[in-house]
């Protein structure tokens, strides 16, 4: 058998890369609406409508200092991982947060409509044997539905996630993130391993041998 009717003859991950996506995004879903209504108390809820989110910055400041008010932020790991509400109204790790908001809302938008459209095309152009790529598109899909589902019902993403650590009396904190920012991450570590020499060699050579193994049609049992 060739190489391409090895390639051919192993099918697409497709029940697995579903699988990823679905679990992704509810994981992701679930988490912030727990995020939602636990680490801000009652008083934040009863207020929002008086404290618009991501209109201007100086709406921003007022929004940020209402989630300071009233968060109630868990600790986890002392002195290293805590659950803290924040509302980011720019994009992953907070970037594009100086861009003017009628300018971010719909460019974020839009950016993220267009990766929920491109990537199932990706997966659909993968070869079956990029096993790396074809497993970390799902992941990015699901991080990426996930934050644009925020940003559609509240203007903002909510992130939870703060890690950090104590040096000299100081804190440096990482930038609060999420369960989409999670398998983003994952995704695009992912396409790196598929790039490298070493991912193409090895996901070539699973192909081959899931294809050898499979049984060989005869003229006879055709």
């Amino acid at each position: 058998m060739t190489a391409s009717a090895k390639t051919a003859a192993l099918k697409k991950p497709v029940v697995a890369a579903l699988i990823i996506f679905v679990v992704t995004l509810a994981a992701d879903q679930v988490t912030k609406q727990w995020a939602y209504h636990t680490l801000v108390n009652e008083t934040f809820h009863a207020q929002t409508d008086a404290h618009p989110a991501c209109t201007s910055p100086d709406a921003e400041l007022d929004r940020a200092r209402l989630v300071y008010r009233t968060a109630a932020p868990i600790e986890v790991v002392p002195h290293m991982f805590n659950f803290r509400y924040v509302e980011n109204c720019a994009n992953a790790f907070g970037m594009l947060q100086k861009v003017p908001a009628k300018v971010r809302f719909p460019l974020l938008l839009v950016i993220s409509f267009l990766a929920c459209i491109v990537i199932p095309y990706m997966f659909v152009k993968t070869p079956s044997d990029h096993r790396f790529m074809l497993y970390a598109l799902p992941f990015v899909l699901g991080g990426a539905l996930g934050n644009l589902l925020d940003r559609m019902i509240y203007r903002f993403v909510i992130d939870f996630v703060d890690w950090y650590v104590v040096l000299g009396g100081k804190e440096y904190h990482w930038p609060t993130f999420n369960i989409a920012d999670v398998a983003i991450v994952i995704g695009i570590g992912l396409m790196i391993l598929q790039m490298l020499p070493g991912g193409r060699k090895n996901t070539s050579a699973d192909s081959a041998k899931e294809a050898d193994a499979q049984p060989k049609k005869t003229p006879g049992n055709a």
